[in-house]
C-alpha cells in the first residue's frame, strides 16, 4: 500500500472499543501503538473512514419505517448504507418456520460492505426502529472501493468487526449458558452505545422483544424471562419496558466472561460523524 506512507496525522478518535474476545495484532502484548507501522495502519484508516463517511453523508437520507426490510426503499441489492439513526437486524428464517437473528446494527453502523463485494446479497434485513440511512448504491460503491487504498482499508477493518461480532455470538452460543448469553449480548450493545457516545450513563433503549432476543441468543422466551428477572432479583441488570439498566457492570462482565475495560485496544476507533446528530432510536413492541 505505497499512498499509506504519505503524511497523514492520525486521528485519535475518542471512545475506544474493547473486546476481550479477539486482540487485534497492533494491541498485543508487546506490540507499540505508537511504532512507525502501526501509525501507518492508523492512519490509513482514519482517511479511509473520513472519504467513507463523505461520500455516505453526500447523498439523500431515506427512511424506514420499523419493521420494513432495510434495504427496499434503496431500489438495490448490493449496497452501502450508513446508519444514522434507529436500529436494524440481519435474520435468516429456517424451514422450520423459526428465525435466527445473527446481527444487531446500531446508530453509527456502516453495512452491506460484503453485499458490495458481492460476497452476500444484503437480505433479510429489518428495521427494528424507524430507520434513516444513507446509501452508496451498487456501482457507485464497486468504483469507490476500486478508487482508494485507504478507503479499501477501513472497509476491510469493518469487515473484520462484523466478522468479531459474528465470533462472540457464536462463542457466547457455544460456550455461555442462558444467562451467560444475555449478559453478554447486554454488554456488547451497552459497549458499543458508549464508543459512539450515545449514552453517558448505564442506561440505554433495547428495542428487542423478548422473542427476537431468543432469536438473536437461541433461547425460548421462558429462558429469556426467566434470566431477566434473575438478573434483576441479583441487582445485576435491569430490563424494563426495553429500557436496559446496568446496576453491577463488574458483575454483568464476569457472567458475559468479559475482561476489565482498557486490557484491550483497537487500532482505530470511531465516533459519530460531527455532520450528524446519531439517535438509539424508540422501542419497537
Amino acid at each position: 500500500m505505497g499512498d499509506l506512507v504519505s503524511e497523514i496525522k492520525v486521528e485519535r478518535i475518542p471512545g475506544s472499543y474493547h473486546s476481550s474476545w479477539g486482540r487485534h495484532p497492533l494491541a498485543a502484548p508487546g506490540a507499540s501503538g505508537g511504532s512507525p507501522a502501526a501509525s501507518k495502519i492508523q492512519a490509513g484508516l482514519a482517511a479511509g473512514r473520513r472519504n467513507l463517511m463523505a461520500k455516505l453523508l453526500s447523498s439523500p437520507p431515506y427512511t424506514v419505517s420499523a419493521g420494513e426490510p432495510l434495504a427496499a426503499p434503496a431500489g438495490s441489492p448490493r449496497a452501502i448504507y450508513h446508519i444514522r439513526a434507529g436500529w436494524a437486524c440481519q435474520f435468516h428464517d429456517l424451514a422450520n418456520g423459526r428465525r435466527a437473528i445473527f446481527d444487531i446494527f446500531l446508530p453509527g453502523d456502516v453495512i452491506g460492505v460484503d453485499t458490495a463485494l458481492h460476497i452476500r446479497p444484503l437480505e433479510a434485513a429489518l428495521a427494528l426502529t424507524s430507520v434513516t440511512a444513507g446509501v452508496i448504491r451498487e456501482q457507485d460503491a464497486l468504483i469507490y472501493l476500486m478508487a482508494s487504498q485507504h478507503t479499501a482499508l477501513y472497509l476491510t477493518w469493518l469487515l473484520a468487526q462484523r466478522q468479531q461480532r459474528a465470533d462472540q455470538l457464536l462463542i457466547s452460543i457455544s460456550s455461555l449458558d442462558a444467562r451467560g448469553r444475555v449478559a453478554a449480548m447486554l454488554l456488547d450493545i451497552y459497549t458499543r452505545l458508549r464508543r459512539r457516545k450515545l449514552l453517558s450513563g448505564s442506561t440505554y433503549n433495547l428495542p428487542l422483544t423478548q422473542v427476537q432476543i431468543g432469536s438473536y441468543l437461541g433461547l425460548t422466551v421462558v429462558h429469556i424471562n426467566r434470566v431477566l428477572r434473575s438478573l434483576r432479583e441479583d441487582r445485576i441488570v435491569q430490563v424494563e419496558k426495553h429500557c436496559v439498566t446496568i446496576l453491577d457492570l463488574n458483575r454483568l462482565r464476569v457472567l458475559a466472561q468479559r475482561e476489565p475495560v482498557g486490557r484491550a485496544v483497537s487500532p482505530i476507533v470511531e465516533r459519530p460523524s460531527s455532520e450528524i446528530v446519531l439517535s438509539s432510536g424508540g422501542a419497537a413492541d
